[in-house]
């Protein structure tokens, strides 16, 4: 009798805790779009400051590791994703961590010119979020070359310093 006890206790403690450890850590798939057509969709002629091909390098990622540098190409989000977001950042490279044609940033204008509220997705639930600035690059003197991530925290930590425009196009 003793040895069934314990078989329903551990049986009860199962159906209490399994399915919520199994939820905390099911992850959704990643939004994924064409992302070689929002590569040419960042370069084309008449496009807005913002939009771009762009260069990310992440210090601090407790999720996937450290130092990772993404390739990614900022476009107007008219994809249906996002609805809240004016832009989206889709991945260009293919790297641990990220897939090609992942949407990993959202932008949304604010009242101030080259100043957007931002997220950059972690996971699917999560990410830093914050104000970036587009501004110029100081170095060389191009203009609208960098968005300062300064101000985007996850977890109370900058994950990105800048991203750089890496073409102008």
């Amino acid at each position: 009798m003793k040895f069934f006890r314990r078989v329903a206790a551990a049986m009860l403690l199962l159906t209490l805790f399994v399915p919520q450890a199994a939820l905390a850590c099911e992850c959704e798939e990643p939004v994924i779009i064409d992302g070689l057509e929002a590569y040419d969709r960042s370069l084309r002629k008449g496009r807005d400051d913002v939009e771009g091909f762009w260069g990310i390098y992440l210090d601090w990622q407790p999720e996937k590791g450290a130092n990772r540098s993404y390739r990614m190409a900022i476009v107007k989000n008219t994809y249906d994703v996002y609805p809240e977001a004016d832009y989206i950042g889709v991945v260009t490279c293919n790297i641990p961590g990220c897939t090609r044609g992942e949407v990993k940033l959202l932008l949304t204008r604010t009242d101030k010119r080259n100043e957007f509220e931002s997220t950059l997705l972690v996971s699917d639930v999560d990410g830093a979020k914050g104000i970036a600035i587009l501004t110029d690059d100081a170095e060389n003197g191009r203009k609208n070359s960098v968005l300062d991530m300064r101000d985007m925290k996850y977890r109370g930590h900058v994950m990105a310093e800048w991203m750089v425009r890496i073409k102008n196009g």
